[in-house]
């Protein structure tokens, strides 16, 4: 049976970071993708939410059950009439009494999963299945098999659920394989309930399951600056990453402003004079490697210096511009400063001439929420490494 080890704590995040100090977390976090010059071009605002469909690669694999698990399955002794041959429990409760490859062929055909990896590694979800039960051809009427679903996110456990299915059947192997089948079904059904009734991966689940910031209560940003409007408020789907406001102009549909609230990886006593160009340095790099893949000769208007908004705002400023023979000018201007343990990213898809106004009046009216319980056991596992 294929076995995939569970992580029962956020403390097993440990280990995956005990090495990495110093750059980036090598496997949790993993660096947000950019496709142009600017974060304004990272998101499409639809305002739609994940309903049925599961758009998240999922890697699906199967484990051994829980004590729990096997406690439930042991239970129903007392419940039904197993009669004299059923004297052991093992018999009534025996580990992939239902195939592993049943449940994954009804998620496959169940239409609610856009990338559904059977065995494999790479998927920042992984689901383990666990199930218990009567022994096919071994089945006394009316005992149930027990399913356990395990959902991880980049090795931490978010989410376990269990379910139970029973049929009266016969001892006939053809009707018990049917039996299985429609087992594995409902058992699997009952499942995707739980996914759609508690949003299971939606990032709303995923940051509280997490204990990451709470941004839709905590992170204010004002609704309008300027002539810009505020669009809309969106999560990303790693906490590492945070959330993004995205400002639109009434007139000019290129025209975007996108204020992105995400926290830092490093310690708080980092000086802001290290922690905010490398930032921009990372920007820089990303938007260098676009243009050259588009074929643009990419500027730096406002080469990456310190931006003063009044005395007690200080951050960071990179203005960008990307020219070709074929298209007009693309500018990408980013200003990043910190609050708290948060970095506030302003992009914008105007030169700093035009941005620098914008982003004053914006930067002043941000409050980001206060360092979550993740980043704080994140960094104490970081400390630990540098001792």
């Amino acid at each position: 049976m294929p076995f995939h080890a569970k992580a029962n704590s956020f403390s097993r995040l440990y280990r995956r970071v005990s090495a990495c100090f110093g750059g980036t977390l090598k496997y949790l976090v993993k660096p947000i993708s950019v496709s142009s010059l600017s974060l304004c071009s990272l998101l499409v605002f639809t305002g739609a939410a994940y309903s049925s469909a599961v758009n998240q690669g999922v890697s699906v694999f199967s484990t051994y059950p829980s004590d729990a698990l096997l406690n439930s399955c042991h239970s129903q002794r007392q419940l039904i009439n197993v009669g004299p041959s059923y004297n052991d429990t093992l018999e009534l409760c025996s580990e992939d009494a239902i195939s592993p490859d049943r449940f994954i062929k009804v998620l496959s055909e169940s239409g609610e999963f856009s990338n559904l990896r059977p065995y494999g590694e790479g998927n920042d979800y992984e689901l383990l299945i666990a199930n218990v039960g009567a022994a096919p051809g071994e089945h006394p009427r009316h005992a149930k098999q027990f399913a356990e679903f395990t959902l991880q996110w980049r090795g931490i456990e978010i989410d376990s659920s269990q379910f139970d299915a029973g049929e009266e059947i016969t001892d006939n192997s053809n009707e018990q394989s049917l039996t299985n089948e429609k087992e594995a079904q409902l058992l699997i059904t009952r499942w995707l309930e739980h996914v759609k009734q508690s949003g299971l991966f939606t990032s709303q689940f995923l940051f509280h399951a997490l204990q990451a910031s709470n941004y839709s209560a905590s992170l204010q940003v004002p609704d309008s600056v300027g002539e810009f409007i505020k669009l809309d408020t969106q999560l990303f789907s790693d906490p590492f990453s945070g959330a993004i406001t995205r400002y639109t102009h009434p007139d000019f549909e290129d025209a975007l402003v996108d204020v992105t609230v995400y926290p830092f990886l490093a310690q708080l006593s980092s000086e802001e004079s290290e922690l905010l160009p490398k930032q921009l340095e990372s920007d820089l790099q990303k938007a260098s490697a676009t243009a050259e893949l588009q074929h643009l000769t990419l500027s730096q208007v406002s080469p990456a210096a310190r931006y003063s908004v009044n005395d007690n705002v200080v951050g960071w400023r990179l203005g960008l511009s990307a020219t070709s023979d074929t298209s007009p000018t693309i500018y990408a201007t980013t200003y990043v400063f910190r609050q708290q343990d948060k970095i506030v990213k302003v992009s914008t898809t105007f030169p700093p001439d035009f941005s620098d106004t914008i982003v004053n009046q914006l930067i002043v009216n941000v409050e980001v929420p206060q360092e979550s319980e993740m980043m704080k056991k994140v960094r104490s596992m970081l400390l630990e490494t540098q001792r």
